[in-house]
C-alpha cells in the first residue's frame, strides 16, 4: 500500500471516527427477504419499560422514556407512544413474516395498551406523560401532540390486530376532541369549530393554533378521516365546521396566520399553508365540495409566491410578515425537512398534483426536490442535511432530518422516474445507517460534529420515524414521512395522473 493510499485510509477513517464513533459501516436491511431488517425495532422494544401503570395496568403496556422530554414518559404521536406505535405499524406492514411481523404488531400492542391505561380515569384525554409520580395536568387536543393523533392509530392498531379494545379507545378519544370544540364569534359549532389546543383547567389562556401538528389543521384531518372510517356523520359535520373556521383565518393571498394571536405566515407543513392545504386536499378528496379545492390551491399559491429560486430549485423562508402585503421574511431561515422545509412542500406538492391535477403543483415539488439536492451534506458514507440552510445542526429522523427528506425523495423519485431523487434517497438511508450505534439506536441531533438526545425512541426525532423510512426503502407500504400516511398513493406512473 503506497503512503498516499495509506493516508486516504487514515484520513477517511477519522472522519468517520468523528461523524459517528463506533458507528458500524451501512448494512442492508433486508432480513432473510422476509422484510426489513427488525434489529431496530427489537431494540426499541426492549428500550420501552414495562409495566408503566404497575400491577392495575394493562398487562403487556409500555412506555418509551424520551430523550428530548425526559424524564417523562409521553403519550402523544411527537414524542410518545402513540408515535412509536405508528412506526411498529409501519413495520408490521411491510413485514412478511408472521413471527417477525407478530413481534412488531406486539411493540405497537404495547404502546396501545399504555394509552389505553393513562386514560381510563377520564376515557378519551390523555395526559401529556404519565411518570411514576403520576400524570401531567394538561392534555392536548391537537394531533401531534394529543387526542385527535392517538385516536387516529388507535383506530389503524384496531384494525392492524383485530382487538376492538384500541377501536373503542380511538372513539372515545375523538369522541373528546369533539366535546372540546367551541364556536367562533357567536356562530355555534359545528357551523363553525375551533379547539383549544391545550386542556388545563384554565391554567393558562387558550391559544388557538392553525397548524397541522398543534392545531386547527390536524383536528379537520383527524376528524374527518375517523368520519370516514367510523360512518359517523357527527364527526364529518365538525370536521366541515373546522375547516370553514380554518378558511376563515387564510388571509387573501392564502397565507396562513401560525396562531389567533401571531399574525405572522408560516410556510410549512407542521405550522402554515403546507399544511393547511394539505388539510382542505383531505376535504375535498371525501366531500368533492369545489369550496375546499379553492382553498387548496389558495394556500398553494401563497407558497408559489413566496417560493425562493435556488440550487436549481425552490426553496422558501420558514415566517414571512403579517398580512398580504408583507412578503419579506421575518425568519428567512429555509428550513430542508418536513416540519417546516421544503421536503414538508413538495410532500404536499406531490398529493396536490395527484388529486387536483394542476402540473403547477409537480413542478413546485420537483423544484423543492433539486434545492434539497443542491444543499445535501456530503458525508462520509451517504448524505444527509442541515436543518436549515448554513445550519450546524443535523437531524435523523422524520421531522426535520434525514429520514423525512429521504423519505420525500424517494417518493418524487417514484412520481417522477428521476434518479436524481432516488439516489439522493438511498444516500440517506446509506447515511442513517452508517451513523446508527453498535447498539442499533440513533442520536436525534449532530451539532458541529457532536452527537445528543441519544436513543430518541419518537417517531419524529428517533428511531420509530427512522426505522419506517428504512422500512419503506426495503419495499415497505406506508408512506408516512409526515405523521399523517398519504392521502393517495404515489408511486410512479398511475400517481402521476390527476385524481389517481
Amino acid at each position: 500500500m503506497t503512503g498516499t493510499v495509506k493516508l486516504i485510509v487514515l484520513l477517511t477513517a477519522l472522519l468517520l471516527a468523528a461523524g459517528c464513533a463506533g458507528a458500524p459501516a451501512p448494512r442492508p436491511v433486508s432480513h432473510g427477504g422476509s422484510g426489513p431488517d427488525p434489529v431496530f425495532a427489537d431494540r426499541l422494544m426492549a428500550d420501552g419499560v414495562p409495566d408503566p401503570l404497575g400491577p392495575d395496568g394493562p398487562p403487556g403496556a409500555r412506555a418509551w422514556t424520551s430523550a428530548i422530554q425526559a424524564p417523562h414518559r409521553q403519550t402523544d404521536r411527537d414524542v410518545g407512544a402513540a408515535g412509536i406505535a405508528h412506526g411498529f405499524l409501519a413495520l408490521a406492514a411491510a413485514t412478511p413474516d408472521p413471527v417477525v411481523r407478530a413481534r412488531h404488531l406486539a411493540g405497537a400492542r404495547a404502546a396501545g395498551d399504555f394509552l389505553i391505561g393513562v386514560s381510563r380515569d377520564e376515557p378519551g384525554r390523555f395526559p401529556d406523560y404519565v411518570d411514576p409520580s403520576g400524570p401531567a395536568a394538561r392534555a392536548y387536543t391537537s394531533f401531534d401532540d394529543g387526542a385527535a393523533g392517538i385516536a387516529e392509530v388507535l383506530w389503524r392498531l384496531g384494525d392492524a390486530t383485530g382487538d376492538e379494545r384500541y377501536r373503542a379507545a380511538a372513539r372515545s378519544a375523538i369522541g373528546w376532541v369533539v366535546g372540546r370544540a367551541e364556536g367562533v364569534d357567536g356562530v355555534p359549532c359545528p357551523q363553525s369549530c375551533r379547539w383549544a389546543w391545550v386542556d388545563d383547567d384554565g391554567a393558562t389562556p387558550p391559544s388557538y393554533r392553525h397548524g397541522m401538528g398543534e392545531g386547527q389543521a390536524g383536528i379537520v384531518y383527524a376528524l374527518s378521516v375517523m368520519a370516514e372510517r367510523i360512518g359517523d356523520p357527527v364527526l364529518a359535520a365538525h370536521a366541515a365546521g373546522g375547516a370553514a373556521y380554518l378558511s376563515s383565518r387564510l388571509d387573501p393571498d392564502g397565507g396562513l396566520p401560525e396562531r389567533a394571536d401571531e399574525p405572522r405566515r408560516n410556510t410549512g407543513f407542521l405550522s402554515g399553508s403546507a399544511g393547511a392545504a394539505f388539510a382542505f386536499l383531505r376535504m375535498y378528496q371525501a366531500t368533492r365540495d369545489e369550496r375546499w379545492r379553492r382553498d387548496a390551491e389558495s394556500a398553494l399559491g401563497f407558497l408559489d409566491r413566496t417560493a425562493q429560486p435556488a440550487g436549481g430549485g425552490l426553496t422558501w423562508p420558514i415566517l414571512l410578515g403579517a398580512g398580504p402585503a408583507a412578503l419579506t421574511p421575518d425568519n428567512p431561515n429555509r428550513a430542508t425537512g418536513m416540519e417546516e422545509g421544503a421536503a414538508g412542500i413538495g410532500w404536499v406538492s406531490l398529493q396536490a398534483h395527484a388529486i387536483l391535477g394542476d402540473p403547477r403543483h409537480l413542478e413546485r415539488a420537483r423544484a423543492a426536490g433539486r434545492w434539497l439536492v443542491d444543499v445535501a451534506l456530503d458525508e462520509p458514507v451517504g448524505r444527509a442535511w442541515a436543518e436549515f440552510e448554513g445550519s450546524p445542526t443535523v437531524h435523523t429522523a422524520t421531522n426535520s432530518g434525514a429520514a423525512g427528506t429521504g423519505w420525500f425523495l424517494d417518493t418524487l423519485g417514484r412520481v417522477t422516474g428521476d434518479a436524481e431523487f432516488t439516489a439522493a434517497a438511498h444516500d440517506a438511508r446509506d447515511w442513517l445507517l452508517s451513523v446508527a450505534t453498535p447498539e442499533h439506536r440513533w442520536g436525534a441531533t449532530r451539532v458541529r460534529g457532536t452527537w445528543t438526545l441519544g436513543g430518541e425512541p419518537s417517531w419524529h426525532w428517533g428511531a420509530a420515524g427512522a426505522m419506517s423510512f428504512l422500512a419503506r426503502m426495503e419495499g415497505g407500504p406506508v408512506d408516512s414521512p409526515a405523521m399523517q400516511e398519504v392521502l393517495v398513493p404515489l408511486e410512479g406512473g398511475a400517481a402521476g395522473e390527476p385524481g389517481k
